[in-house]
């Protein structure tokens, strides 16, 4: 009797609630979709998701308001004027053999049917799908609601990347136009967090295939700039039938000429929003083109380009008819009289007018609702919340509504606070309402909960708390290899009292044991809680659980009249998980680097990545390497926190090089680290004498890279060069980078594995580097997706720069003393550099135009120097004003010098003047020198006072003797003079040279550089 009066109680609500919504009243909409009658059926998933989101949707067939372009136009007026819900957006389907596409004036345009008061702006936002048959319109709808319902997060980046494209024509002025459109994009974009902004052009030697590779990679926009008619010119004429992107769909902007077709065949271009399939999406998720055709008018459509970013990234509005209409209302502002009027008419959207675009990386939701709510009358809120911090999200959009009831139809706005509410009547006992949230760069979340009868008690989990104090280390968090005490509160959300609750605990995790299964509760009072008591449930967790697993538990609840209850919860597990961050080598000569033959002491930092801490770590080292003898092999750590690293300096390892290890051998260790129930082990690689220098030579015209490499190969430093960036620099103490000047320069993108390599070779591998190039400081990283590496640097950039480089003058108190460079390098847009702070100093300035362009720094773990300039194409003049002597002092620098020493030993009683002028030389040097002994008789020379030989040598920088001066032919004078010969009389390279003189215990030694 009782079920009986529960499912006739049932079935009268659904009578009445079904009575109650065929009685309601037409109220209009907010998202119109007018259709031809053959896509009615393939549009409604589109027009579902639109109504359940909060954009109350209507679908009309043509059949039932007319075909022609007066009679859609009429009943969109009749709509926008009597409807107490108006338009706000139309969405037209079909292409313009189904449904007309009308002309204002002589342009092609939607805009016929929106603008209602008869001036030229729309008061509906309208978008258009040009679909030919059923299959296209299953395709398109298909990539509309991927990319705003269920947007593909499995690459997160994406969101955050773009492809501009500049196909210039050869006209000054519209190629200007066309670079500034791409700059003004890119600079948006940076400021709003992008990552990567591929920015292609034919001069680069870019074509269709570079897009489709960008495309396939995914991003987020895609713009063309320059010529075209149908489709993009040559070489961007791309067939985006060719592309194989999924679920990454971008906007596409074609801002070109006519690229939508007027009648039954789609322009080339449109294939971007058409291609694909119902099950295989590519191309397009919306598209932006004109129907226009105009000549030398290229600052037209910039202002529909630029209107289109402001809109988004400076007003942040949300949907692509928004961004749309901010490109047309820019164009008519800038000018009405100029062709402003066409452009507003002509640039049409092809795709869903209301969808929201993604400028960012999409938060995920945490939504709290009550899982049910009563029928009749039920008040209530919920909050929105990021699912990362839990922190709360204002202006997000609630919806509610009923999957039976349509009277259940309720949107609200989230406060400050995430909070929305809500104050409804539900008619339909058990039915389901829809709980939707989205918003700006918001992945939609979709819910529900289900209308319960209001007089019997529905009891679920409501919340627990973790007590790890007696088998764990109390830190209220769930650890591997602890045991779990869970008390446990359960909720009553009906009106009726629950008797003689009892609740049991189950998983399916493998890593859990659950030891103590079962709580009784009671009574649980209608709309109150019931409470385990201190004595929860307990549990065990595997020592082998990884950090950041979720234990999924089930909560059975029953009542005595063996009504069942289930809820679910999960909670999750925190480990430590260790990684290796870098080795220092200190000790042996002091160098940082580990030679042949040194006992160098090593320290290891660790990262525990891991959301649990971990303390009392021990490491034991291991090699197999014949050249590594590890002589103390146990290190240890304290504690180490959650995102936190530590290092082992209070108990380091020492090892020791065999003598005869050969140079740049790398030595792979192992390093077993434990504590508790953690066990790993860790490997990293340390080098035996590493190489001076890499050149990783990035520039399109490489010659001035090569320079570079044959004076330092010719000063005596030992080094590789290559196009590519070496994977094994840790096998040098120094890279130089050369990456050109515009138009031939290369960049080296944000999130690059080489922007990546370079910082870790500075920050972690104390490295050393030389970077050059006219765009690399301001232009790359603003504009085009650069990385920027001014902070490492502590570089300033402060402007883009012109064709006016040189001469390059060097600096007082600093090791370009002196220094004044001709340039005959490619001088275009050179950046303008300064330092960024006292750190830093500067080290040239272009002498003409009083602007900086050179700046090196000091961080104390490495070192840098950067430029707007190449080096290689410096002329050399008078010294010092020299490659050969710069390049010197920038090695010097870096604390990296060739095979002979400079020294200087003045020990004893003699008194030693010994200097060498010119220097650098490039036909004679002169030697003087002067030996006075304090302690021989007055006007006795120093070669009276003693056998002692005094010796003149000189060295090339590979330590061979080439010339050398015995004491007889010393003592005629106080001065040699050297012609740049070895002793045998020939002509010696340029280079370093080291000429070193010796009298009994005295020494010393000067460094020359020989020009020729």
């Amino acid at each position: 009797m009782i079920k009986w009066n529960r499912c006739y109680k049932r079935a009268l609500s659904l009578i009445i609630g079904i009575w109650i919504i065929t009685q309601a009243q037409e109220i209009g909409a907010r998202y119109l979709i007018i259709t031809h009658d053959n896509y009615y059926d393939l549009i409604q998933p589109l027009a579902n998701w639109k109504h359940k989101k909060g954009m109350r949707a209507k679908i009309v067939r043509l059949s039932q308001i007319g075909g022609t372009a007066v009679e859609i136009r009429n009943y969109i007026f009749n709509a926008y004027n009597t409807w107490p819900c108006k338009p706000e957006y139309i969405l037209f389907v079909g292409a313009p053999n189904f449904l007309p596409f009308p002309q204002v004036g002589t342009t092609y345009s939607d805009n016929y049917y929106t603008n209602m008061d008869g001036d030229i702006y729309n008061e509906i936002l309208s978008g258009r799908l040009t679909v030919h048959s059923t299959y296209e319109a299953q395709t398109v709808v298909n990539k509309i609601l991927l990319y705003e319902r269920t947007p593909d997060t499995t690459d997160s980046l994406w969101f955050r990347k773009a492809c501009l494209i500049v196909n210039t024509c050869g006209n000054s002025f519209d190629d200007s136009i066309y670079w500034s459109d791409a700059r003004h994009a890119a600079g948006l974009m940076v400021n709003n967090n992008y990552c990567r902004i591929d920015t292609l052009s034919d001069i680069y030697g870019h074509n269709a295939t570079t897009i489709i590779n960008s495309v396939n990679d995914g991003r987020s926009f895609v713009m063309y700039r320059g010529s075209g008619l149908n489709n993009w010119s040559d070489p961007f004429n791309v067939n985006a039938d060719l592309t194989s992107n999924g679920t990454k769909l971008p906007i596409v902007l074609s801002i070109t000429c006519r690229t939508i077709g007027t009648s039954a065949t789609p322009a080339f271009a449109e294939k971007w929003h058409l291609t694909g399939g119902p099950t295989s999406p590519r191309g397009a998720s919306g598209y932006f083109a004109t129907t226009t055709v105009v000549t030398e008018q290229a600052y037209l459509r910039s202002a529909v380009a630029k209107g289109f970013f402001n809109t988004l990234f400076v007003e942040n509005k949300k949907t692509f008819g928004e961004a749309c209409e901010g490109g047309r209302l820019n164009v008519y502002a800038m000018y009405p009289y100029q062709g402003g009027d066409k452009e507003y008419y002509g640039f049409t959207t092809l795709g869903d007018p209301e969808m929201n675009i993604w400028t960012g990386t999409p938060c995920l939701l945490t939504v709290n609702h009550p899982p049910n709510i009563p029928l009749g009358n039920a008040n209530f809120s919920m909050t929105v919340l990021k699912a990362g911090d839990l922190s709360p999200i204002s202006r997000a959009i609630v919806c509610l509504l009923g999957k039976i009831d349509s009277t259940v139809y309720a949107v609200d706005t989230t406060d400050t606070n995430g909070y929305a509410y809500f104050s409804i009547i539900p008619h339909v006992i058990e039915d389901t309402i829809y709980v939707t949230v989205t918003g700006r760069n918001l992945k939609p979340y979709e819910g529900f909960m289900i209308v319960r009868g209001a007089n019997t008690p529905y009891i679920l989990y409501l919340r627990s708390v973790i007590d790890d104090s007696l088998r764990g280390n109390n830190n209220k968090l769930i650890n591997p290899g602890e045991t779990i005490n869970l008390p446990l509160w359960v909720l009553n959300w009906g009106d009726s009292t629950g008797f003689s609750v009892t609740g049991l605990l189950r998983t399916n995790d493998i890593y859990t044991t659950i030891t103590d299964s079962f709580k009784s509760f009671l009574c649980v009072f209608g709309r109150d809680s019931a409470f385990t008591g201190e004595d929860g449930y307990k549990f065990f967790v595997a020592e082998s659980c990884p950090d950041g697993e979720t234990l999924s538990f089930e909560l059975v609840c029953r009542d005595i009249n063996d009504s069942v209850w289930v809820s679910h919860f999960n909670k999750e597990v925190h480990a430590a998980e260790l990684v290796f961050q870098e080795a220092i080598v200190s000790g042996g000569n002091g160098n940082t680097n580990w030679e042949p033959g040194e006992t160098v002491t090593v320290v290891v930092t660790v990262k525990n990545e891991g959301s649990g801490a971990i303390d009392s770590v021990k490491a034991l080292l291991k090699s197999a390497s014949p050249y590594a003898v590890i002589i103390d092999s146990v290190g240890s750590y304290n504690h180490i926190g959650s995102d936190s690293i530590a290092d082992n300096v209070l108990n380091p390892f020492i090892v020791f090089a065999d003598s005869g290890t050969p140079q740049g051998t790398i030595v792979d260790f192992q390093m077993t680290i434990s504590a508790g129930y953690y066990l790993d082990t860790l490997t990293f690689s340390l080098v035996i004498g590493k190489k001076d220098y890499y050149i990783w030579n990035y520039d399109r015209t490489p010659i001035p890279g090569q320079n570079i490499h044959s004076i330092l190969t010719a000063l005596g430093y030992n080094g590789d060069i290559g196009p590519n960036l070496t994977s094994d620099l840790n096998l040098y103490q120094v890279v130089f980078v050369c990456v050109g000047v515009f138009p031939n320069n290369n960049i080296i993108y944000n999130s690059s594995p080489e922007a990546n390599a370079l910082v870790n070779f500075l920050q972690n591998l104390g490295g050393h580097i030389y970077l050059e190039g006219a765009d690399v400081w301001y232009y790359d990283p603003l504009y085009m997706g650069g990385y920027n590496f001014g902070p490492i640097f502590r570089i300033n950039a402060t402007g883009d720069g012109s064709s006016d480089m040189g001469p390059v003058v060097g600096q007082p108190i600093t090791f370009t003393n002196g220094m004044n460079f001709a340039y005959s390098g490619e001088n275009n847009f050179m950046d303008h550099i300064s330092p960024e702070n006292a750190s830093a100093f500067l080290i040239f300035h272009d002498g003409d135009n009083y602007y900086d362009c050179g700046v090196a720094y000091n961080a104390g773990t490495y070192r840098t120097v950067g430029t707007s300039f190449e080096l290689g194409y410096l002329i050399d003049g008078t010294p010092p004003s020299t490659r050969a002597a710069l390049l010197d002092s920038i090695m010097h620098f870096f604390n990296v010098s060739t095979v002979i020493a400079e020294e200087n030993n003045t020990a004893g009683p003699c008194l030693i003047t010994f200097t060498v002028s010119p220097n650098p030389f490039s036909s004679k040097i002169v030697i003087k020198f002067e030996i006075r002994n304090p302690f021989a008789p007055l006007g006795a020379s120093a070669f009276q006072t003693g056998k002692s030989e005094i010796l003149l040598k000189i060295y090339d920088a590979l330590g061979r003797l080439v010339r050398r001066w015995d004491y007889e032919t010393m003592r005629q004078g106080n001065q040699i003079s050297w012609d740049g010969t070895d002793h045998r009389g020939n002509k010696l390279p340029k280079g370093v040279y080291f000429i070193h003189f010796k009298h009994g215990e005295f020494s010393k030694t000067e460094k020359v550089i020989y020009l020729r």
